[in-house]
């Protein structure tokens, strides 16, 4: 697939997506939205299989696609309604998880001269670890597995911050120094 026609094609899955979030807001248009994000997901795969994908790594794509396919609708239909909000909790946990590691695997890939490419995983990397630990926090919370009370630590702020300059500081040098 060319680059003009597989970047069309790309922006029409992120408009699909952010009409899936629209309808995904009421639930009298979230049947749509359900269904205009799939279009959006089956859209970006086909996209991403004719833009240039190795072989060698086909099998392992469509492995992945069966087996999370298989999990993901097995447990939808098995979870109760009123557990549906930690099975949500979950998926958005992995979806979060798979993203950091992916965007790794892709740096290594890349190599470290690849600036773009070395910030592009630095925040991806940051913000999939953020939604995998508070997805994770979430849904145990929901499953009555941990307090649903503030956990307050001493001098949390100053611990937020400190954290917070560590990981920007770490950031900073690994595209400034890979």
């Amino acid at each position: 697939m060319t680059s003009t026609w597989s970047q069309f094609a790309n922006l029409i899955a992120a408009v699909l997506f952010i009409l899936a979030l629209k309808g995904l807001s009421s639930p009298k248009t979230a049947r749509n939205g359900n269904l205009l994000g799939a279009a959006g997901a089956v859209l970006a795969t086909v996209v991403l299989f004719f833009s240039g994908i190795k072989l060698s790594n086909l099998l392992l794509i469509i492995a992945a696609i069966l087996v999370g396919s298989a999990i993901g609708g097995i447990s939808a239909r098995r979870v109760k309604m009123t557990q549906m909000p930690q099975l949500v909790a979950l998926f958005n946990g992995v979806g979060g998880g798979a993203a950091a590691l992916i965007s790794v695997v892709e740096y290594l890939e890349a190599g470290p001269d690849d600036t773009f490419a070395l910030i592009a995983t630095v925040f991806t990397v940051i913000i999939g670890s953020v939604s995998f630990s508070g997805s994770i926090v979430t849904f145990l919370k929901l499953q009555e597995l941990m307090t649903s009370r503030p956990v307050i630590i001493p001098a949390g702020k100053y611990v937020t911050i400190l954290v917070a300059a560590a990981t920007l500081a770490g950031a900073v040098w690994l595209v400034i120094a890979p």
